[in-house]
């Protein structure tokens, strides 16, 4: 996870730079919010029950810190089945300890991540020294983006697209007759028309109308 990004909606962004974002495997519903709490390093925490994701090796290194950076047994300690869904690979997690019999965490055999429950974070703590005793990691969950503005219905984009067109051959009809209408007879192939002159200026006024009904759906 990268240091300097401010509290957010955490995105998966290992898969051919497309960006996912990461939902809590326990609540379904729930997208993890990243929060600096551990220390200097970022987590990324459930905003409903409190649960904390880890990708590949960050738990591993924060729980080698006080041995002084020596290797450790990092293996599970008595894995258990298959349990939750990894929130990043959908793969199935194995439940078992990690370092401590006591620190039961469900870790992802495929991509490394690990998932840590808001009750084992005190034991974290302990583990590395860290002050805050039992105490969960709370966050809020974010606010919703602004709400994109309603998509132009099809039907009333080819009404207002027609009453335009409409409106535009009712104009030059109009035009046309008047032009025929005060040009000397001479001039011009054949004399207006009263009914071309009629059904112009219907279609003229009729696009004007229908493209002013219902100032909502004006073009903008």
């Amino acid at each position: 996870m990268g240091s300097g990004r401010s509290a957010r909606v955490y995105k998966f962004q290992e898969r051919i730079g497309v960006n996912y974002m990461i939902n809590c495997p326990k609540c379904s519903s729930e997208v993890l919010v990243e929060t600096p709490e551990l220390g200097n390093i970022p987590l990324d925490v459930c905003p409903g029950c409190s649960g904390i994701w880890f990708e590949k090796g960050e738990l591993e290194a924060l729980l080698k810190q006080p041995q002084g950076g020596g290797q450790a047994n990092l293996e599970l300690i008595n894995p258990k089945g298959e349990g939750l869904a990894c929130p990043s690979c959908k793969a199935k997690m194995s439940h078992g300890g990690l370092v401590n019999p006591l620190l039961l965490v469900d870790k992802c055999q495929s991509c490394g991540g690990i998932w840590l429950d808001a009750r084992e974070l005190g034991l974290v703590k302990k583990l590395l020294g860290l002050p805050g005793g039992d105490s969960a990691v709370e966050v809020a969950r974010l606010a919703a983006d602004p709400a994109a503005p309603p998509a132009r219905d099809t039907k009333t984009v080819l009404i207002k697209l027609a009453a335009a067109l409409g409106a535009i051959a009712g104009l030059i009809g109009v035009s046309y007759e008047m032009y025929l209408y005060f040009s000397p007879a001479e001039a011009v192939s054949r004399a207006p028309s009263i009914g071309v002159s009629v059904v112009s200026a219907l279609l003229f006024a009729g696009g004007i109308l229908a493209l002013n009904w219902g100032k909502e759906d004006r073009w903008r």
